[in-house]
């Protein structure tokens, strides 16, 4: 793997196992690190895409993996968040979404209220979930474009964001279960967007 990143130009260092242990954030690490400088779109562009997922505060940088991961693989064009939310860079958001972030375009510190504006001028039906939402999963609307904002494991949906939002959609549960992590929420609405 080294021959073929040196054939590419990249600059490759060796080092030994005790100054990769050192440098490396993970309990194990896959024998290789890359630094990278990381191109990120801008809303305009987010306006573009057929289908956006905007994540608003969410702290859980696996999470926040786990959502791209399922973005990228329900065929998103694109992941935006919310200032306050987990780097989407971190090493611990990459390994959660297997690189598929890589996949994406991508947006930090999207501003929730002109972002969920533009989107919606141009013409992004803009959906989020909310457990008091009108409507069900199984009866959401389909559009040729669609954003989908997801909220925060703590305090889920802000009310900047069900103000701008075009449908609020409610997950059918058994009533003994209070809430879905946050990542397997917006799987299941990524899958019926597609």
């Amino acid at each position: 793997m080294l021959e073929r990143f040196e054939e590419s130009d990249v600059s490759c260092f060796e080092v030994e196992k005790e100054v990769l242990d050192r440098i490396a954030d993970s309990g194990s690490p896959q024998g290789i690190l890359a630094v990278a400088t990381v191109k990120e779109t801008d809303v305009d562009s987010l306006a573009q895409c057929r289908r956006v997922v905007v994540v608003d505060a969410v702290q859980d940088p696996g999470n926040l993996g786990a959502i791209a991961r399922t973005a990228a693989a329900a065929g998103f064009d694109a992941i935006a968040t919310s200032k306050g939310t987990a780097d989407l860079w971190s090493s611990k958001a990459i390994r959660a979404s297997a690189g598929a972030s890589f996949a994406l375009q991508s947006l930090r510190n999207f501003d929730l209220v002109s972002g969920l504006n533009t989107l919606r001028e141009a013409g992004h039906f803009v959906v989020a979930t909310d457990s008091k939402g009108d409507t069900e999963l199984d009866a959401l609307p389909l559009s040729e474009h669609m954003a989908l904002v997801m909220g925060s494991e703590a305090r889920g949906l802000s009310e900047v964001v069900a103000n701008r939002a075009n449908a609020l959609v409610s997950v059918p549960m058994k009533p003994f279960v209070e809430s879905l992590n946050v990542a397997v929420a917006a799987g299941l609405l990524m899958y019926r967007m597609r």
